[in-house]
């Protein structure tokens, strides 16, 4: 999340210094550098600490559909839908910002900060809760902070406002729902329900943008934004839809 964030802020420091477009894709290129060194250093640690055999974990047809028939689907699904709200929202920022004449960095400064220090400080906390409580309200943040989006950013503390809510609704429902697609996969197929749910963020954070940028060619931001707001809202309804369905079974037999 620091990398995803710190890229943006590094390249409007760039061009705030009047160096070429070049030198933040140097800068990229050293740390992806620098980070294969440290895998490469901690390659002899890790297998003098781990003595057994390498463990590997494969998924198949068969075990896909095991999970895929499981309560690990709900967050399987919303956690690709979370991928394309944060694929959307982050790569079209430039966008959106110049717009609105506002600084995009305030976006990745706010975002940045509040996911990070959420997942640091409050994560172990919020994953003690009853999960589909929690996720219920960190997706209603998110669903929150589209509207502002929409709806009211029109300065630069708006706009940091609805970055930072976007922040603390995103950077957590991550960690609440990694819970559940662990704890609600079918006995002994764990790893592949994880496998699954990874998967399902790539698709989204990676996927989405392909069609966002197609959405503001062809029907313009503002289009962009109501289409994000309607993948919220389906994120928001699935933990609303679970989280109510124990009740109306209660009240039916009661």
């Amino acid at each position: 999340m620091s990398g995803i964030g710190t890229g943006p802020l590094v390249a409007r420091a760039v061009s705030s210094l009047g160096l070429p477009v070049e030198t933040a894709f140097g800068i990229a290129a050293i740390a992806a550098l620098v980070g294969g060194l440290f895998f490469f250093i901690l390659d002899g640690p890790l297998r003098r600490s781990y003595t057994g055999a390498a463990p590997v974990c494969r998924i198949d047809r068969a075990a896909a559909g095991e999970v895929l028939r499981s309560k690990a689907i709900f967050p399987i699904i919303m956690v690709g839908l979370g991928g394309c709200i944060f694929g959307g929202l982050s790569s079209f920022q430039t966008s959106f910002a110049a717009a609105h004449k506002l600084d995009y960095s305030l976006f990745f400064l706010g975002f940045m900060s509040a996911a990070i220090t959420c997942r640091l400080l409050v994560a172990g906390f919020v994953v003690k809760r009853d999960p589909l409580i929690s996720s219920s309200v960190l997706t209603g943040l998110i669903v929150v902070s589209i509207l502002m989006f929409i709806e009211l950013v029109d300065s630069g503390p708006t706009y940091l406002l609805a970055a930072i809510i976007l922040g603390v609704g995103y950077g957590l429902t991550y960690s609440v729902i990694n819970g559940l697609a662990a704890n609600q996969a079918p006995a002994g197929q764990t790893p592949q329900a994880l496998l699954l749910f990874s998967l399902s963020y790539f698709i989204g954070v990676f996927g989405y943008p392909f069609i966002a940028g197609k959405v503001i060619v062809y029907l313009g931001l503002s289009a962009l934004l109501k289409t994000t707001l309607v993948i919220a809202i389906l994120n928001w309804g699935i933990t609303l839809g679970r989280l109510a369905l124990p009740f109306r079974k209660r009240s039916y037999v009661g």
